[in-house]
């Protein structure tokens, strides 16, 4: 037994982060990131995460016992305030303001809103199609269209 290593309840309490998701049987596959190879499987996510924390134990067991180095999660940084003061032109404050009162909602309502779909329309993969078409004025459209 390593005598420097912690004991495995010490790391058995730490915050680590699982990753859930389905296989193409419909499975539930449940695995810790921060411990390579520390994965289990479920037929729903209570199972999978029941045999996850098992195979993480013996996972820890396994690293105590030959000395090998455990990795820890990483301390996590508290999240902001969700507040910030933004200064924007005043034709577009108004125009922000005007549309808040169409909508019937808080100025705050709406940017709030705004900036969510914004956000997660850039976080969307973009779709493959549009890549493969050639541009208009290509050679490659050009002999396409002879």
């Amino acid at each position: 037994m390593n005598k420097l290593a912690k004991p495995v309840s010490h790391y058995l309490s730490l915050p680590y982060t699982i990753r859930l998701r389905r296989d193409e049987e419909g499975d539930v596959v449940a695995r810790i990131e921060e411990l390579p190879g520390c994965i289990s499987h479920g037929a729903n996510e209570a199972e999978a995460l029941k045999n996850l924390r098992e195979m993480q134990k013996l996972w820890l067991d396994d690293c105590v016992a030959t000395g090998q180095p455990i990795p820890e999660p990483e301390d996590v940084e508290p999240l902001p305030s969700g507040k910030w003061v933004q200064r924007v032109p005043r034709s577009l404050h108004r125009r922000l303001a005007e549309q808040a009162r169409v909508e019937g909602v808080s100025l705050n309502q709406l940017v709030t809103s705004m900036l969510a779909q914004q956000l997660g329309a850039r976080s969307l993969p973009r779709p493959v199609e549009p890549m493969l078409t050639p541009h208009a004025g290509s050679r490659q459209q050009r002999r396409l269209h002879s």
